[in-house]
């Protein structure tokens, strides 16, 4: 019989080898026998005219749709045979229960008489009984099975990796926390996956000694602990441990803490062949810790403050009149000031109350007139608890003077506030200025009371302020100055607590 004479269609069916054709668009267009029944399908009409990923639907997140698609994608683009030694699929029907099975497959593109790609065949063997045999001597069987010859195509195709190596390092490289593998003494990185590249600053270690890649670790102990490791056998766990990090991208260091595992990897032999790394970055963690504690102390610590201020209110105001009730009357104004400062500083995270918030809650008791007539000016800049109600309380005395004595008595006097960081003798310094204008001619009194005192008290809790008072015949002016770190930085108070 010849060859024209010969029914190839018959051989296709007949073939013990499972085959299926895909168009140029991955659609089905053809398989036999042998492929329907390792898929598991009754009849080639289930298959026929519909798209792979349609038949055989899996997520294109994963690696069974990523590594099955590479490969296709492979084929079309450079029209050449494609291996995969071993990837994972699951075949079964929609309406049935998942059955991962595991596949060696080989893609051909197929080219009609002008020379151009029309079609892919696809040949597929399942080895997924091969897979439970892996541990054992199954040479024989697996090269029986097409897989041994397949994956030896491969690496004189020069291809890095197989299906499977693939596979694995997918789902490495997707793991949450940073994961490395190491072997030898001198714990040479076999794999890193992203987040431990991302961790060491975006250096790839792979190839390289521990040591070598992160040379900083081997001033901290973390070397002397794999040698450990390396050399008895036994694990270490390591819980919240402080690590300084090189960054390459700015050539300083930065301080994260870690939860990590280094578990020993033993060869065949029972000896330990590398250390497996992995662990977790828990600096937020740490971090939050830290600030919960902080934020105990700082309900102390602002009680205190609270407490101390209005005991010196009291202390102010009795010393300055032998009136009860205008005493009284002083201090419930002056300490309701200072509640609602109180208001401000507790509303706001650690640290985080602004001069502005504190401006405005003084003048928001004015009524609407007084209110346009305090002209306002300031950038955003953080107060700590402390001096916020020194603030607030020098506030309320100015602008309590205004009303009654100063500019604000006037219905043509205004107010102008204004304040700022700047640098002065060298120093980075927070200055305010209360300057009064169109109001009565100003004289320094003769004896000064205890709102001028609270006034002169200035920012406690700053490591240095000044206050300066000029009556000015246009105005009462004010100017406070005070350090800007200690007047800013909330932690230093309350540690110095």
């Amino acid at each position: 019989m010849v060859a024209e004479e010969f029914d190839w269609r018959q051989l296709f069916d007949a073939s013990p080898n499972a085959y299926v054709i895909f168009d140029r668009s991955l659609n089905i267009v053809g398989c036999n026998a042998a492929y329907l029944a390792v898929v598991g399908r009754q009849s080639a009409d289930q298959i026929i005219g519909r798209n792979l990923f349609e038949a055989f639907p899996s997520p294109e997140d994963s690696a069974s749709y990523r590594l099955l698609k590479r490969s296709l994608d492979l084929v079309l683009s450079e029209e050449r045979r494609d291996h995969l030694a071993i990837i994972p699929y699951d075949t079964s029907l929609p309406h049935d229960p998942p059955n991962m099975r595991y596949w060696s497959a080989t893609h051909t593109p197929l080219h009609n008489k002008q020379g151009e790609l029309e079609y892919v065949l696809q040949h597929t063997v399942d080895i997924s009984e091969l897979q439970k045999l892996r541990e054992r001597d199954a040479r024989d069987t697996i090269a029986e099975a097409g897989v041994l010859s397949r994956a030896l195509e491969v690496q004189e195709a020069n291809q890095a990796l197989s299906a499977e190596s693939e596979f694995i390092r997918d789902i490495f490289k997707q793991a949450p926390g940073f994961t490395a593998v190491l072997a030898g003494p001198a714990h040479t990185f076999i794999v890193a996956n992203e987040a431990y590249v991302r961790l060491i600053g975006g250096r790839d270690p792979v190839g390289m000694a521990f040591a070598d890649a992160t040379p900083e670790f081997v001033g901290q102990g973390l070397v002397d602990l794999l040698d450990t490791v390396y050399r008895t056998g036994e694990p270490y766990v390591g819980r919240e441990i402080a690590v300084d990090l090189r960054r390459p991208d700015t050539g300083g260091t930065q301080r994260l803490f870690l939860d990590f595992i280094f578990q020993p990897l033993f060869s065949d032999g029972g000896s330990v062949a590398g250390v497996f790394v992995q662990g977790q970055d828990v600096s937020d963690r740490v971090e939050a810790q830290k600030l919960e504690m902080l934020r105990n102390r700082e309900i102390g610590h602002r009680l205190k403050n609270q407490l101390t201020v209005i005991q010196a209110v009291v202390n102010q105001t009795l010393r300055a009149t032998d009136d009860i009730e205008t005493a009284r009357r002083a201090i419930a104004e002056r300490t309701s000031a200072l509640a609602r400062a109180h208001d401000i500083v507790i509303a706001n995270k650690l640290g985080r109350s602004t001069v502005g918030e504190i401006v405005e809650q003084t003048h928001s008791i004015f009524d609407h007139d007084l209110t346009r007539r305090l002209h306002v000016q300031g950038p955003e800049i953080a107060i700590a608890s402390r001096p916020a109600l020194s603030l607030a309380l020098l506030l309320h005395e100015l602008a309590t003077n205004a009303v009654k004595h100063g500019a604000l008595s006037r219905e043509d006097g205004a107010v102008h506030l204004s304040w700022d960081a700047v640098e002065e003798d060298g120093e980075e310094r927070f200055v305010l200025e209360w300057r009064e204008s169109g109001g009565p001619k100003t004289e320094e009194p003769q004896s000064h009371g205890a709102g001028t005192r609270l006034i002169r008290a200035g920012l406690a809790g700053t490591s240095w302020f000044k206050v300066d008072l000029d009556w000015d015949a246009g105005g009462l002016v004010c100017r406070v100055a005070a350090d800007l770190a200690s007047f800013s930085d909330e932690r230093s108070q309350i540690e110095a607590d």
